[in-house]
């Protein structure tokens, strides 16, 4: 199969090449004689053409001429599409990869995602990027899921997703009649035309649209997440013993004697590390930072392998997990269980008196986790809670030099210029129903930092140990545009934004300091974090700009992260004194931009199922009060950060009372012309859940009066 793809793609560049010799639009005949081919070929010719049209190397031309689209001013690439109508084009092949603007009206019939030609225009909006779309050369869509409504006998759907700018048709059908308002899956029979809206025919009802389960089948579907393993990955998975036989601890190092304990979340199933220290003579230490040995489960080129490289990470809800591998490895053998031995690969790291590395060593060992801990649990032994700390003293004396040993990296990351940043987590709790009741606020504790610190070190270590060839963790510099929108974000409040940091993230780390004891100093780590690129893997190593890192990578979860597991098998190809092909090096570039691709996927879908999980639960608070915080300020509003539950909801400018308000963009803030009060980030605010769209996730409020109408409130609610 593969020395065939290779003959196929041969043949193909050497048509490539007449093009690009001939410099001219040509015909199949004209191709033909130049390529010294009989006349009985023809019908295999017009195959491969169709192949690179495809492809988008060649367009088809009027007269049945090809012409190479990189020479007609013609460019292929993904789209798009904003819910506004407007859309970008990421091109494929060209060198800077800059984004195409394409005006509402230059869409053609493409659809969000859709792989398109288009062509460059000659002058771009304000010197950027313009073109329009003149092909769809490959769908990318073939169902969706949405809402099924009826008008008049006439039956559509309404995409969930709203980069899908189109109702669907839906042919009358007399079954149809009683899946009104439910969730369907809509498979697609004509895509959209310029003038016609697409059709389909539902395939699939899912249920109510406030269903918590049928939410979660929404947003899989929706965002095209695999979540049903293939039989022949679940039989590789079966065969995989669950104990840790006596042939495969030959040749591993033995530290099962080592009091490893596992730190997670409630809710964790799955275990990827475990982590110990050592104390040393002198104030030293010796931190072991044990990961899951995924690799011996899942050899490469195997069923579970190419599966897991396909869903290139977990995708983890408040109700559910899509995971990268199945439970038989996610939950059980690759899981660090406490009380059982399991294979790892360990990072030993030395550490002085100072918190300074003075030594590191990688093995594949065998370890026995002593516990599995909770962050809640952890935090509780730190600060001293006698219950939690009934019975394990020698436990919490090593929680106690671990915590000692996170202060002393995470002041050091902070002085090479490390943004610590502390920005809270949801938590959605659900009832017996799976129904969401309260989303509670999770602030950053000293737990979670003990695993964060020593989750960096080891990543740092295996990147420093293993340098190139390597799938690394990178984070670009500030993009220059976005900081400047940023730091006029700074001026409208009185705050100057150094001109250092677009190069230098001590100066970031300064001013982040500076501000800390600010009431918006949450709003201002949130806008910042937008203001910064988004980090990536890539096997070129241009460092890390928010960690403030030269080398690193991502090692330590390769239960649920491919990146992970890549990087696992080069340390063990490393320990073991094997190489790695040219072939395989140049092979982790385009891994590493499939792989970003697909974490960002997953990164999305889950935003998108905690934005539903915060709308159902306010929606079970219509009509109640609520105390916040303002986090936004816009012409048409003010977004409320809500106190009781980790929510955000919009007070619009027309449900604002007794005035008329000015959006003064100068100082951010709305002003009455009347009354001349003023509306800002960082102002304190009492208000009424008014109105919650579950498909859309908007929350409404109503700002509540000081005195007698917040009072009335805390009466009803009582």
């Amino acid at each position: 199969m593969k020395k065939t793809r290779q003959r196929q793609r041969r043949a193909q560049d050497k048509i490539l090449q007449v093009f690009r010799q001939a410099q001219h639009p040509l015909l199949p005949e004209e191709v033909m004689t130049l390529l010294r081919r009989r006349r009985a070929q023809l019908p295999d010719l017009e195959e491969q053409l169709q192949e690179l049209i495809r492809a988008g190397e060649l367009v088809a031309l009027e007269g049945g001429r090809y012409g190479l689209t990189a020479a007609m001013n013609l460019v292929v690439g993904r789209i798009s599409v904003h819910p506004d109508g407007f859309a970008f084009v990421t091109p494929e092949e060209a060198p800077d990869r800059t984004d195409i603007f394409i005006n509402p009206g230059n869409l053609k019939e493409a659809w969000h995602g859709d792989k398109v030609v288009v062509r460059l225009e000659p002058k771009g909006r304000r010197g950027k990027k313009e073109g329009r779309v003149i092909r769809v050369v490959e769908r990318r869509r073939r169902r969706l899921v949405g809402l099924l409504q009826e008008t008049g006998g006439r039956y559509f759907v309404t995409p969930e997703d709203e980069h899908l700018l189109f109702d669907v048709v839906i042919p009358a059908e007399k079954s149809l009649a009683e899946a009104v308002g439910l969730m369907v899956v809509t498979e697609i029979v004509e895509y959209p035309t310029a003038r016609l809206n697409p059709v389909g025919r539902v395939v699939e009802v899912l249920g109510p649209p406030e269903d918590p389960a049928v939410q979660v089948k929404v947003v899989i579907l929706k965002y095209e997440l695999p979540h049903e393993f293939p039989a022949a990955v679940l039989a590789e998975a079966r065969q995989v013993p669950q104990e840790v036989s006596a042939e495969v601890r030959q040749g591993r190092l033995d530290l099962t004697s080592i009091p490893f304990i596992t730190i997670d979340p409630l809710q964790a199933r799955d275990f990827d590390d475990g982590v110990a220290l050592i104390k040393k003579p002198g104030g030293g230490s010796i931190l072991y930072v044990a990961i899951a040995d995924v690799g011996q489960a899942v050899p490469p080129g195997s069923e579970l392998d190419r599966e897991a490289e396909k869903r290139g990470t977990s995708v983890y809800f408040p109700q559910a997990v899509v995971p990268m591998l199945p439970p038989e490895l996610s939950t059980g053998f690759c899981s660090l269980n406490p009380g059982v031995d399991r294979l790892a690969v360990v990072v030993i790291l030395h550490f002085n008196r100072h918190g300074q590395r003075t030594g590191m060593e990688f093995a594949r060992a065998v370890i026995h986790s002593q516990a599995r801990l909770t962050y809640d649990e952890v935090e509780q032994m730190l600060q001293g809670e006698r219950r939690a700390r009934r019975g394990r003293r020698e436990l919490v004396q090593m929680l106690t030099r671990m915590a000692e040993l996170c202060h002393l990296l995470r002041e050091r990351r902070r002085q090479r210029g490390s943004l610590l940043l502390s920005i809270p987590e949801a938590e959605v709790l659900l009832d017996e129903r799976g129904i969401p009741y309260h989303v509670r606020r999770l602030d950053h504790l000293l737990s979670h930092q003990i695993i964060e610190e020593f989750m960096i070190a080891a990543n740092e270590a295996v990147a420093e140990f293993l340098g190139d060839p390597c799938i690394y963790r990178v984070h670009d510099v500030p993009d220059a545009d976005k900081l400047t929108v940023f730091r006029q974000f700074l001026a409208k409040m009185g705050l100057i934004l150094p001109k250092e940091v677009e190069r230098d993230p001590k100066a970031l780390v300064n001013f982040l300091d500076s501000i800390q004891d600010l009431p918006i100093a949450f709003m201002i780590q949130v806008m910042l974090l937008r203001s910064l690129k988004q980090a990536r893997y890539s096997a070129q190593n241009v460092g890390h700009y928010g960690l403030a890192s030269e080398c690193y990578t991502h090692f330590t979860s390769p239960i649920r992260r491919y990146p992970d597991l890549l990087v696992h098998r080069l340390l063990i190809n490393r320990l073991e004194g094997k190489g790695v092909t040219e072939q395989e090096a140049l092979r982790l570039e385009e891994q590493a931009r499939e792989l970003t691709a697909r974490e960002r996927v997953a990164v999305e879908a889950e935003r998108e199922m905690l934005a539903r999980m915060q709308a159902r639960c306010l929606a079970e608070h219509i009509g109640e009060i609520f105390h916040g915080v303002i986090v936004g300020v816009t012409p048409f509003g003010f977004f409320v950060a809500l106190d009781e539950i980790f929510a955000e909801g919009l007070v619009r400018l027309v449900d604002l009372p007794e005035d008329y308000f000015l959006f003064q963009e100068s100082h951010l803030r709305l002003k009455g012309k009347r009354t001349g009060k003023t509306f800002q980030i960082g102002d304190r605010v009492t208000v009424r859940v008014a109105r919650v769209d579950l498909r859309r996730r908007h929350i409404s409020l109503q700002l509540v009066a000081e005195g007698k109408d917040e009072e009335k409130g805390k009466r009803e609610e009582g």
